[in-house]
């Protein structure tokens, strides 16, 4: 049997792609608790941080009403969000109606 050196679990997870996609999670949960602090309160529950690239930032709201209203606020978000991170250069949002069953 051959030799096998014990290896730190946390070394194993930080270099897998599991723990990769953990990262970006734990990323996608904390931007989005930052967002919601930016973003009007009337609409809270009914969007969320999806996904983010280099320049867009993706957000999935409930509606398309909720989208709509976030669009004619776009620019002001915009300016609120690129405080936080100023790569982003473009918000997007998408409809996802399973946003209305979860619970908040």
């Amino acid at each position: 049997m051959r030799y096998s050196k014990p290896t730190n679990v946390q070394d194993v997870l930080e270099n897998s792609s599991l723990g990769k996609i953990m990262q970006k999670g734990i990323l996608l949960q904390q931007l989005n608790e930052q967002v919601e602090r930016l973003f009007p309160n009337q609409f809270k529950g009914f969007y969320r941080v999806a996904n983010f690239s280099e320049t867009t930032l993706v957000i999935e709201v409930a509606n398309a009403m909720v989208r709509q209203s976030l669009l004619f606020k776009e620019k002001d978000l915009l300016a609120k969000v690129q405080g936080l991170n100023p790569q982003i250069q473009q918000l997007q949002f998408k409809v996802n109606p399973a946003l209305i069953t979860q619970p908040r």
